[in-house]
């Protein structure tokens, strides 16, 4: 049958695309198909990710840094992140990349259709095992699907807080920024009351990102973000003559939702909707590298498609971190600058990789240690 193949992926976009090139690295001789409705990404984002020395995808990033500087609001860290570099990429640049690569696998088809409907009870009536995915310009089988389509609702079980956001690429006449460094989180200019920071990607001495950023319950008005930017770059970068070149914007759920995504051995979620964006950071590049990888292996191996892609110990400290900031959401602050001002950057971010010791997670869980973060470590327990 020419339009059943062994694989269906739905959706080309960071998940997407990261399962396609590691089956095309690992399993060219499959049938895949792909279907995705945009022949081009249109809402550009910059994803950021960081890993230690040289990536996969080094040819595709627009800047890279080895120093970190945050922010407590009080006390100024720079902080040497080697053997880590903290990298952006363009989400249209990877899965432009991700999509030319797999034309060149002729076992390997695009379909530019959006799908309709995952239709699991076709196969009573074929009598067979396929899933039958209805799309905009026809109908496949597979006997798998992975289907990496957006959330619809904000998950109303578990502990869920918004990472919203909005930035403005500005450049400048003259130079102010420092390309080597890029700021993590600068809590000077705090929205009272809440967890908010200021996050800046500096591409070049006069080109930068600055963004202002939530991790709350609830959105903001979008000129509430303007103010907060405005007086950030005019009293604290102390710049007056600027141009806005671009704006970026975004929702991230930061949930500890079971998002239940092996519906059945046919039919797995990935992305967002999966449970791949990393609960207390709303970080996924990385996360969808390493998820993708995994369940690549599953498949080719014959194991459960399940095996490994969750643990349940750094789910419980997510959990926690997320359970403090949803009881008070202006403890992010004074949370955040323990953390970076008593544990070394190198054991943070492998922490955030999931990949550190047990040394490094006691001293991260010492450095956090209050009655409110106790508490709700138990409560995750």
């Amino acid at each position: 049958m020419d339009n059943h193949y062994d694989i269906a992926i739905i959706g080309m976009g960071c998940a997407g695309s990261h399962v396609v090139l590691q089956l095309l690295e690992n399993a060219p001789h499959l049938r895949v198909a792909i279907l995705d409705p945009y022949g081009s990404l249109t809402q550009e984002k910059t994803w950021s990710f960081w890993e230690k020395g040289p990536g996969k995808y080094d040819d595709l990033i627009i800047a890279s840094w080895k120093n970190c500087r945050f922010h407590t609001g009080d006390e100024e860290l720079s902080l040497t992140m080697n053997p880590y570099l903290y990298k952006s990429i363009e989400n249209v640049k990877f899965s432009a990349f991700a999509k030319a690569q797999l034309q060149q696998n002729s076992n390997y088809t695009y379909l530019e259709s959006k799908v309709l409907n995952i239709d699991q009870e076709a196969n009573l009536n074929y009598q067979d095992d396929k899933i039958y995915v209805n799309h905009a310009k026809g109908t496949i089988s597979s006997d798998l699907v992975l289907d990496s389509r957006p959330l619809e609702v904000i998950p109303s079980t578990g502990i869920t807080l918004l990472q919203h956001f909005k930035g403005w690429f500005i450049e400048t006449p003259e130079d102010y920024f420092d390309p080597k460094e890029f700021t993590k989180m600068d809590y000077q200019l705090v929205d009272p009351g809440t967890t908010s920071f200021v996050y800046i990607l500096p591409f070049s001495k006069r080109k930068a990102l600055v963004e202002y950023t939530y991790f709350a319950k609830n959105l903001v008005q979008d000129d509430v973000y303007d103010q907060y930017l405005e007086t950030y770059i005019t009293d604290f970068l102390k710049i007056s003559d600027y141009k806005i070149s671009k704006v970026e914007k975004g929702i991230i759920p930061m949930t500890s939702h079971d998002f239940k995504p092996f519906k059945n051995k046919n039919v797995v979620t990935i992305g967002t909707a999966g449970g791949w964006v990393k609960a207390s950071t709303g970080y996924s590049f990385k996360n969808s590298e390493r998820l993708a990888r995994q369940l690549v292996n599953n498949y080719l191996e014959n194991r459960p498609l399940s095996y490994k892609m969750t643990n349940k110990k750094y789910e419980v400290f997510d959990e926690t971190l997320l359970r403090v900031l949803h009881e008070n959401e202006a403890s992010g602050p004074e949370i955040f600058s323990k953390m970076y001002q008593r544990n070394s950057v190198q054991n943070i971010m492998a922490f955030l990789d999931e990949e550190s010791s047990l040394l490094a997670e006691l001293g991260i869980m010492k450095s956090l240690t209050s009655w409110p973060f106790i508490k709700n470590f138990f409560k995750s327990l």
